[in-house]
């Protein structure tokens, strides 16, 4: 009877090894999938916001990347905008989704480090930009959540070389 239990048991744990040892190696390509996807976005970019409420410009400066993650910062375009000091840090996550592949909103978590001043620009605030990466430029869109009365806004920027 001993035997017999220490048999199944030994035949339990060598299944559950069996069953983890594919899956793990799965989950670890994936892993190493979504930092190659990520990693490629680090950068510096010129971007744009257009919507027929006008243009914004700013220069993404994407840092880093973590697995699904990526990370960086949002500065004004001082040639387009001399007046504006606007500044906030970002962070984003692979989506992998039909019409885009990554997901960004600005990380105002971080220390409260972030200088975005009231209307017309609150918008970056309360909302999120989703876009894809083609070869060096990204395209996408925002969406303004506060307001329905703003119309979805189109993203884009071109990668600068270092």
């Amino acid at each position: 009877m001993i035997r017999h239990s220490l048999i199944r048991q030994a035949v339990t744990v060598l299944a559950a090894l069996l069953l983890c040892i594919p899956l793990r190696a799965h989950s670890q390509r994936n892993s190493g999938v979504m930092q190659q996807k990520t990693a490629a976005l680090i950068g510096k970019y010129l971007i744009s916001f257009r919507s027929s409420a006008g243009t914004l410009r700013y220069i993404l400066h994407i840092d880093s990347a973590k697995g699904a993650f990526f990370y960086g910062r949002m500065e004004n375009d001082q040639r387009y905008h001399p007046s504006r000091h606007d500044f906030c840090y970002m962070k984003g996550i692979l989506a992998e989704k039909k019409d885009y592949e990554f997901i960004m909103k600005p990380d105002l978590q971080r220390n409260g480090e972030y200088h975005l001043p009231c209307a017309p620009f609150e918008w970056v605030l309360n909302n999120k930009t989703y876009f894809r990466l083609e070869e060096n430029i990204i395209r996408g869109y925002m969406v303004v959540a506060y307001s329905n009365d703003l119309p979805k806004f189109s993203f884009s920027g071109m990668k600068q070389p270092l």
